[in-house]
């Protein structure tokens, strides 16, 4: 699988994009809070697979109930 900027998110942009700190970002991942697969090391760099933070919030919507 070939990975570019599009696939990969590095620990400042999926902070961003969570709406959380780096550091955050870093203790979560530290106690295991992300989807198994999600994470790349490379070169020493981590990197999170897009696809699998994107399905993470899609996971973590709640349903909505009451007027449509």
């Amino acid at each position: 699988m070939e990975y570019d900027s599009k696939t990969l998110m590095d620990v400042n942009e999926v902070a961003a994009y969570l709406h959380l700190s780096p550091s955050t970002v870093y203790s979560k991942r530290a106690r295991g809070e992300f989807p198994k697969g999600s994470i790349v090391k490379l070169f020493g760099k981590l990197l999170f697979k897009r696809e699998k933070i994107e399905q993470l919030v899609e996971d973590s919507i709640e349903p909505s109930f009451g007027i449509y």
